[in-house]
């Protein structure tokens, strides 16, 4: 009976196996598949790119120009790969792209530990299908690393969380958090959450030996977070037009002033970044995971808890936003949570009835990875190539005239700029067009400006399309009234016209 036992558990820990390294190799191929694309660098990417590649090392140190934030750590490593290898997009793309497929098999460790093997399946099938989490593994930006600090930070907590925690993996810790708000700057958030956890579990404890050194931890970390705070952050915390471009992300202050506020985001959080059904199902589970940590394990609840509380006060301070891209480090959080309130639903049914617990756990599995799944599916089949603004550079390279202008709308600037010295048009001088969508007729003034010209090329990108309409739709309908169209090519958002105006 005893044998028996034995390998039926060796069977299902080989079955376990499987799947675990299956959906590991299923994250990173799709990870390398949309990597490999090497679509062009969008509006946004662009002008983190001209930043790192037009600076030396010295100068990140600077505030950056364009209205980008970027934690320093990440731009130095970025400035080492193209000072390395060379400057291309998609060596640009490599600090995010690992950052991405380390995070795979470290979320299944990290939930493992939390969660316990079973529900760690789970999170890890949500995190190795997440549509954001695949896409920001292959754009120049900050977002991908700030997961794996995260993840990192909750590996090196569960240490610390052990009946043997040793000073080592205090230090551990120390050298994770100073090192990490250096790569992340949202990991402040949840470097607060394992500080408050871990100080509380000492103190519950009696522990005064490691509540020193915790101490001692914690200074060293708000050492590094004021020398940060000094060279880079201030500077985005009074940026104007940062603060501008993310006022729906600003929580009410007081709250009770609009609480639906939290409800709206709530729902936004759920559709992206995290990608999950907004259904009571998920808040349930939700929910559910917090009870069973809470009775469980508080110390999980408390952690995981925190980095989305601190985020929202700092949003009600008006000091980081709480959505979109920015709260993507909350994503492996989240998930958690919601793995949590899986398992806990799942042991209560196998208490009542197996197959009750069999059929539950496959419908929430179908409920929550069916849309994943067909996402990443249509996407393998039609990847979806954003800005695509290269083709359209090959093309002005292959019929331009030193004698020719070109004239750009202006949210085509940031990456025809990275790219024209790959083409050979470095030195063409352009023509940047005027930004003006509350009164669009002065696009029109500003083209007459060139009338008279044979040749002049107008090139579009990262294009407003507001109540008044797509703006480039307004520029060709005038131009076509003035000139004569002699050339186009279309790319995927992006395009060039080639107009006699004469």
């Amino acid at each position: 009976m005893k044998q028996y036992n034995m390998e039926g558990e060796k069977k299902y820990s080989k079955l376990i196996l499987i799947i675990v390294i299956t959906l590991i190799g299923i994250g990173v191929f799709l990870r390398l598949y949309f990597y490999v694309i090497n679509r062009s660098l969008w509006f946004n990417e662009a002008m983190l790119a001209l930043n790192i590649v037009n600076r030396s090392f010295l100068d990140l140190f600077k505030p950056l120009d364009y209205d980008q934030g970027s934690p320093i750590g990440f731009l130095l490593l970025e400035k080492v790969v193209i000072s390395l290898l060379g400057n291309k997009d998609y060596k640009l793309r490599l600090i995010p792209l690992l950052a991405g497929l380390i995070s795979i098999p470290l979320m299944y460790l990290v939930s493992k530990k939390i969660v316990g093997q079973v529900a760690a399946i789970f999170s890890l099938a949500l995190f190795t299908f997440s549509p954001t989490l695949i896409y920001y593994s292959s754009e120049v930006k900050q977002y991908s690393t700030d997961v794996l600090v995260s993840l990192v930070l909750l590996f090196v907590f569960t240490k610390c969380l052990d009946k043997k925690t040793t000073v080592q993996s205090l230090i551990l810790l120390g050298v994770a958090g100073s090192l990490g708000i250096w790569a992340s700057h949202p990991s402040i958030f949840v470097f607060l959450g394992i500080l408050l956890t871990l100080g509380l579990t000492f103190i519950l404890h009696k522990d005064t030996n490691h509540l020193f050194w915790l101490i001692g931890i914690g200074t060293m970390w708000g050492i590094c977070l004021g020398i940060i705070y000094f060279i880079n952050l201030r500077y985005l915390a009074t940026n104007n037009y940062l603060l501008d471009y993310w006022i729906n992300g600003f929580a009410p202050f007081p709250p009770w002033k609009n609480f639906n506020w939290f409800v709206v985001i709530l729902r936004d959080i759920l559709k992206d970044p995290a990608w999950l059904p907004v259904s009571i199902i998920t808040v349930g589970l939700l929910l559910l995971g917090i009870y069973s940590f809470l009775i469980r394990k508080w110390q999980f609840m408390l952690v995981l808890i925190c980095p989305f509380l601190f985020t929202m006060i700092a949003s009600c301070l008006h000091k980081y936003p709480f959505s979109g891209r920015m709260i993507l480090f909350l994503i492996p959080f989240l998930l958690l949570l919601l793995a949590e309130g899986f398992r806990f639903v799942g042991a209560w049914c196998l208490v009542v009835n197996k197959p009750i617990a069999i059929l539950f756990s496959t419908a929430i599995v179908i409920f929550f990875l069916n849309g994943l799944i067909l996402n990443d599916f249509n996407h393998l089949q039609s990847p979806k190539l954003g800005e695509d603004i290269k083709p359209v550079m090959a093309f002005i390279r292959k019929n331009y005239l030193s004698t020719d202008l070109i004239y750009l709308y202006n949210g085509a600037q940031p990456a025809f700029d990275y790219y024209a010295p790959m083409n050979g048009i470095e030195g063409s001088k352009y023509i940047l067009g005027i930004k003006s969508r509350n009164e669009p007729i002065k696009y029109l003034d500003d083209i007459e400006k060139l009338s008279g010209n044979q040749r002049v090329w107008f090139v579009f990108s990262h294009v407003y399309s507001g109540n008044k309409g797509n703006e480039r739709d307004y520029y060709l309908e005038y131009l076509n009234e003035i000139g004569v169209k002699r050339l186009e090519f279309l790319s995927s958002n992006a395009s060039v016209y080639l107009y006699d105006l004469k």
